[in-house]
């Protein structure tokens, strides 16, 4: 995974792929969506933080908000 939201949503799609095949059974499938669960409740709390740039970005682009604070890694 190289960070951007592409690569989650392969990272998303290729887990899809995992756990609909039929050759996935048993302790193998339980294990994988356990896995998936964390890896969907983790990139929830990604889209989020993404979400929240976005506003605050948006909000200086249509003058409501001053300055973004550099900690969001947003440039005017």
């Amino acid at each position: 995974m190289k960070n951007t939201i592409q690569d989650l949503m392969n990272h998303q799609f290729a887990m899809l792929e995992t756990v609909t095949d039929p050759n996935v059974k048993g302790e193998v499938l339980q294990e994988e969506l356990a896995r998936d669960k964390a890896v969907v409740d983790l990139s929830a709390k990604m889209v989020d933080i993404y979400r929240v740039a976005l506003d605050a970005q948006k909000a200086v682009y249509e003058g409501y908000a001053g300055n973004v604070p550099k900690v969001m890694g947003i440039e005017k």
